[in-house]
């Protein structure tokens, strides 16, 4: 049974498929989010639960909206 604490394998997803879309590293987003290249993986690949701050630094580093962001991940909980 999911936690409250447990990574969100949607969040992952989504960041992932931005990310691809946008023909970037990963690399490239974890440098411009200000974080380590192993704690952003590890928050693609759906392992780890990141802060709001870093959610938001993220979603600035792929250039969108945190609104945006989390309509696509709530996308993909309702498929």
């Amino acid at each position: 049974m999911a936690t409250q604490d447990d990574p969100d394998a949607h969040l992952a997803e989504a960041i992932r498929e931005l990310r691809r879309e946008r023909e970037r590293t990963q690399e490239d987003v974890a440098h411009d989010a200000g974080l380590t290249l192993g704690s952003y993986g590890e928050i693609e690949r759906g392992r780890a639960n990141p802060a709001w701050t870093t959610v938001r630094r993220i979603a600035d580093a792929l250039e969108i909206d945190v609104s945006q962001l989390a309509a696509l991940v709530e996308a993909r909980e309702g498929s």
